[in-house]
This record gives structure tokens, C-alpha cells and sequence, in this order.
């Protein structure tokens, strides 16, 4: 599971990660007023508001209604979906709130895709949670205005990206809190916009899950809590540097698919190869889980790597930089061995921590040495 690639990547700013035990399928408290529904996009009406709080499957529904309505209804969208009180927080970026900041990107992204749209892939339900991957695509059309940075024209390239995010829910059923992952550096490398020397991006995608949108509510029995503990072996395994108590909890056709990698990495060979290799380059890696959540044959794991690059990482020398970065995996487990796991987190960051990349926008010289390298060292779980 912890493959927290080293590639080249831009990036925002890093927002500090708190330690806490972490949570093992349990809500966290109701709040005193309302909690989200969902973000999203493309087509679809007008949402009813509920008398009483859903759950399961309704719940669902409901943050599938508000995804589609939150392009083609703004208004809709702030009425039924989001709180007032709404809190944002782009892992490893930045946090914001209320709905004006959430209308704001959406219309910056409707200007720069105008055939923007977004698909749910997988929505788990736990309790008042909703813990979802979505595939965002479209056509770099317009221009792209991005914080702190000159407008960029349009480069008419296709977007096609997976991100993850938590909302949490209140008894209105709309979103109150939302905590979202994502890789800028994939994004930015699709529409064209990355140094000439970086590293490929991951190519845009172009179909969704077999079965989207699949959604899975949490039973709480004994095949959730089995997978609880599979997950956090692999972490315990992971912390004290043991690849070989990690192997055995992965199938033999196990797929990592990290959205901030170029590409996905298939079988226990090319696991054990990438364990190997990060922990020489972070002798001291760490990953602390805040929150995991079981729905059905899923786990969601919400957490922060800490780790010191006192190793070299293949082309790139070490830098003796501590970086600290947050990341959301979804592994999914079939007797008792992770099949499939899907990490998300801001490469940008990572790159930066490192003194590998600057502030977008400033001079270039930590993008040469990102760009050098010929891969990523990484751990795999």
C-alpha cells in the first residue's frame, strides 16, 4: 500500500496533518446542523430536499442527483446539496469555505471545459459518510485561470482524471465538510502544461469503471472488520520495514494504480521491487492512518506519510529533505488479500517538500532535477 511516489510534480502548499488514533468504521459525531451530499458535475436537474436523514443506498442517490446538478444547476446545487456552513480541504493545498469558493472553481472549470463533466466510479457509504472516486474529464477548450498563476491558453488536449474524496454528511443531507485528493501534476501534464523535461504525466482516461457507478454501503460485520485488520497489517508491516510480512497479504495479480504515477503497477514482483527501493531512499518512512472505513469488499484509508530522503531515488541524489504529505487509498480484498489499490495524493507537494520543484510560476531550476528522473521509488502495499 504505500507506494508514495517520488516523480516530478508541481504544487500548492502543504497543510499540516494532526495524529490521531484512527477511526475503524465509526462516524464521527452528528453535527449541530447540516453535513454534505456530494460535489460533482454535468447534467441533471434539481434536487429534493429530504424530510429526514437518508442512508444506504438513498444516501447514494442522493450524491449522485447533486454531482450531476452541480454543473447544469448551480442554484439547484446550493439550495439541496451544500450547507452553509460548508468546509473544504484540498489535502496538501489548501482549505476554504462556504459555497461561493466551491461556485467559483466550478465556474473556472466550466470556462476552461465547457464540455466538463464528472462520473462517479465507486460511492461507499459509511454511516454519514460518503467516501467516493470520480472520474473528471473534458476538453481544455477555453483558458484555464489557476491561483497564482497567468491565465493559460487553451491547449484544446483531453483531461481524464481520477479523484477521491470524503464528505461528511448532515441530517439535512447535505455536505457540511469535504476532504478531497487529488494529483495537480497529472492534470497539469494532460493539458500540456508541465516543464519540457518532466516525466510523462499518466495519459488522460477515456473509459470508466466496468460497473459505474458501483456503490457499496457499509454492513458492519465480520468480513469488514476482517479487511479492517488486512489493512492495517500492511501498515504495521509497512512501519517497521518488512516487505516480507507485506507480500503475503497481496494477491498474486495484485494492481497499484497511484494517480500520481504514470502508470499502473501489476503483481507482487513489481511490489516487492518498489518497497525496496523508497525505503532505501526513505530509510525512516512512516504512515499514520487517521480514519479507515470498510463498506463490502473495500477499505478506505485516510492518512499522512512522513518520511526523511536520506537515500538516493535511481537518477535523483538524495536531498536529506523531511517531507510530510497526506494520501487516501481504497484497497479491495478478496479472501483476506488485497486485489487492487488506488492511492491518491498531491505529487506536487512531495516534489516541492523535496527542494525538486518550485511554486508554479517561479524560476525552474528544482523542474530540471524532477524532470531527470528516469521513474519514481516507491512503496507498494
Amino acid at each position: 500500500m504505500k507506494k508514495i511516489a517520488i516523480g516530478v510534480t508541481l504544487a500548492l502548499s502543504v497543510v499540516g496533518c494532526s495524529k490521531k488514533k484512527p477511526q475503524e468504521n465509526k462516524e464521527p459525531p452528528a453535527p449541530v446542523e447540516p453535513t454534505p451530499a456530494g460535489t460533482g458535475s454535468a447534467g441533471g436537474s434539481a434536487v429534493a430536499v429530504a424530510e429526514k436523514p437518508l442512508v444506504g443506498k438513498d444516501l447514494a442517490d442522493k450524491y449522485m442527483k447533486c454531482s450531476n446538478a452541480i454543473m447544469s444547476d448551480i442554484e439547484a446545487f446550493k439550495k439541496d446539496c451544500v450547507a452553509p456552513e460548508y468546509k473544504a480541504h484540498e489535502m496538501d493545498e489548501g482549505d476554504y469555505s462556504g459555497f461561493d469558493a466551491l461556485a467559483g472553481m466550478f465556474a473556472s472549470m466550466k470556462k476552461a471545459f465547457p464540455d466538463f463533466k464528472n462520473s462517479p466510479q465507486l460511492v461507499l457509504i459509511n454511516g454519514r459518510n460518503i467516501l467516493a472516486v470520480n472520474l473528471s474529464q473534458g476538453t481544455n477548450s477555453g483558458p484555464l485561470a489557476m491561483p497564482g498563476m497567468p491565465e493559460m491558453p487553451a491547449s484544446n488536449k483531453k483531461v481524464g482524471t481520477l479523484f477521491f474524496h470524503r464528505l461528511l454528511i448532515d441530517d439535512t443531507n447535505k455536505a457540511i465538510e469535504e476532504w478531497a485528493y487529488e494529483d495537480p501534476t497529472t492534470f497539469m501534464g494532460q493539458i500540456g502544461a508541465l516543464p519540457p523535461k518532466a516525466p510523462a504525466a499518466r495519459p488522460a482516461i477515456e473509459k470508466g469503471w466496468d460497473g459505474a457507478p458501483i456503490v457499496v454501503v457499509a454492513a458492519d460485520d465480520d468480513k469488514e472488520k476482517k479487511n479492517l485488520e488486512v489493512v492495517k497489517n500492511l501498515d504495521d508491516a509497512f512501519n517497521t520495514h518488512k516487505p516480507d510480512a507485506m507480500l503475503p497479504l497481496m494477491s498474486d495479480d495484485f494492481v497499484e494504480s497511484d494517480q500520481a504515477d504514470a502508470a499502473d503497477h501489476t503483481g507482487k514482483k513489481e511490489a516487492e521491487a518498489g518497497l525496496k527501493k523508497f525505503m532505501a531512499a526513505f530509510p525512516d518512512a512512516k504512515v499514520t492512518a487517521d480514519n479507515r472505513f470498510a463498506a463490502g469488499d473495500y477499505v478506505v484509508e485516510l492518512g499522512t506519510f512522513e518520511g526523511t530522503n536520506t537515500g538516493d531515488m535511481g537518477p535523483i541524489k538524495k536531498t536529506g529533505k523531511k517531507v510530510t504529505m497526506h494520501y487516501a487509498e481504497i484497497s479491495k480484498l478478496k479472501d483476506g488479500k488485497v486485489t487492487n489499490l488506488w492511492r491518491f495524493r498531491n505529487g506536487m507537494a512531495m516534489a516541492m517538500q523535496l527542494g525538486l520543484m518550485q511554486m508554479p510560476g517561479g524560476a525552474g531550476a528544482g523542474s530540471a532535477a524532477a524532470g531527470s528522473a528516469a521513474g519514481s521509488a516507491a512503496p507498494k502495499k
